[in-house]
């Protein structure tokens, strides 16, 4: 029985392409955000909110991704400024409002910190992620601001993918946002002023 002699470079050629993809599945992740956020409360629609979001971080990097690789590739959100306004929009939607604009209400929406520490150990990786946020509403020279807090931990086989990294940020994100809207303080400042 004699061997096909393309079969030993076909292997090579197969072994070539996994290791590339496999390392191509560590690059640095752009991560595409589409959190929820539950409200409790109904506003007027007849207010109107003109939101600004702020991205006060020192560092757009939400943090590294733990692999052989180095430097470590990074993971970054894809457009924080219109992830914190669209999300905010649509809570303040829920709760009935439809005009976003100036003239009446401004709230600052400003992401104070969001992090993502991975760690390894064996096969197993512990991510503790973290956001801080803070929301300020202005009415004149009336005011009311709120800062909010999340930190969760969770744990891998192997490491995460860009999927996963999205799922677990896209619920921080989603718990976080939802603490402020629904503050009571906060919504008490934008139905009663």
């Amino acid at each position: 029985m004699r061997l096909n002699p393309k079969l030993p470079l076909l292997a090579v050629l197969m072994t070539l392409a996994l290791s590339v993809t496999g390392c191509m599945s560590f690059n640095a992740q752009t991560l595409d955000l589409h959190p929820e956020v539950q409200v409790n409360r109904q506003l007027s629609k007849e207010k109107r909110i003109d939101v600004q979001p702020l991205d006060l971080r020192n560092s757009p990097v939400i943090g590294l991704r733990s692999t052989s690789k180095q430097p470590h590739p990074e993971i970054r959100l894809k457009d924080s400024l219109k992830l914190l306004k669209h999300t905010t929009e649509h809570a303040l939607e829920d709760m009935g409002i439809r005009r976003f604009y100036g003239g009446e209400f401004t709230m600052k929406v400003s992401l104070l910190d969001l992090s993502y520490t991975a760690k390894k150990a064996a096969l197993k990786q512990t991510v503790d992620l973290a956001m801080l946020l803070r929301i300020e509403v202005s009415k004149g020279d009336k005011s009311y601001t709120g800062t909010y807090r999340s930190d969760k931990q969770h744990t891998f086989v192997g490491i995460p993918s860009e999927k996963e990294n999205e799922e677990i940020i896209g619920k921080l994100v989603s718990e976080t946002l939802s603490l402020g809207m629904n503050d009571n303080q906060l919504i008490d400042f934008l139905q009663f002023n």
